[in-house]
């Protein structure tokens, strides 16, 4: 019955990460450590490992509606592959609680920044951006007051996305998406198609790091992974038709509700 229940928890996580672009961990990680009481860090070796199937159909599917900007992509994971590869290692060193406020911090601080205007004084994510997007090289990139972007910025938020996706198991999106979205400013569809991009590659990477680890339940993980797949289809197509101006709508929502779970897990 667990087996079961996680099976179809997966699918209806997934297919709502993949709307707004997160990496289907961020919803579906509560579930898991409550069911079957597992580490945090064994929880993180499962989830990147069956998030790479997940990530894959909703990148094919995103790619057909052209919503990957592979230029930013794959700038971002020049820094997410080493980025991934220090939070696995940390995630051994760390224990489960300070996993828990470390995530539910970031988390609650990239929620309250999506309800900001992007040129607002008090959003610091775009403010910082901005402020370090000087050095150069740049690439050509859709932003609110220019059209370039620093290549080691882009670079420092990919590792920055890619320790917390390995050391969580998260897949990253949950640090891209906000980003792509406040400070790049790309369009909410296209910055949700890029993230899901990215995070097939850092949970490819992630997942071979946890495996070296021994992190992985893998019976779990294929079980997940089933699910996630059809959840990760079902999502790109719901994204096709929801409205661009409510993409940021349901990735609060989908960041509020994983807070409150992991809380109270």
């Amino acid at each position: 019955m667990d087996y079961l229940l996680i099976f179809l928890l997966s699918i209806i996580t997934s297919a709502a990460s993949a709307t707004v672009g997160l990496g289907g961990g961020l919803l579906l990680i509560p579930f898991i450590v409550i069911i079957f009481d597992l580490p945090l860090r064994y929880v993180a070796g499962t989830m990147l490992l069956a998030m790479i199937p997940y990530a894959g159909v909703a990148t094919i599917r995103n790619l057909k509606n052209r919503y990957i900007n592979f230029k930013i992509g794959l700038t971002m994971e020049f820094g997410s592959i080493p980025g991934v590869f220090l939070g696995a290692y940390f995630s051994s060193l760390f224990p489960d609680l300070m996993l828990k406020i470390l995530f539910l911090s970031v988390a609650a601080y990239l929620m309250l920044t999506l309800q900001i205007p992007a040129n607002s004084p008090y959003n610091y994510v775009s403010r910082g951006f901005n402020k370090f997007n000087f050095i150069p090289p740049f690439i050509t990139c859709r932003m609110y007051s220019d059209n370039r972007c620093s290549i080691p910025l882009l670079t420092m938020v990919g590792i920055i996305a890619g320790f917390f996706s390995g050391l969580l198991g998260i897949g990253g999106g949950f640090v891209n998406t906000p980003i792509l979205i406040v400070a790049v400013g790309l369009p909410p569809k296209l910055a949700v198609g890029t993230s899901l991009f990215m995070i097939l590659i850092t949970a490819f990477f992630g997942t071979v790091e946890h495996a070296y680890l021994s992190h992985i339940h893998y019976e779990l993980s294929l079980i997940i992974a089933v699910g996630m797949t059809i959840g990760a289809y079902a999502g790109a197509v719901i994204l096709e038709k929801v409205p661009e101006e409510k993409i940021k709508k349901y990735l609060f929502i989908a960041m509020f509700v994983a807070g409150v779970l992991t809380f109270f897990r």
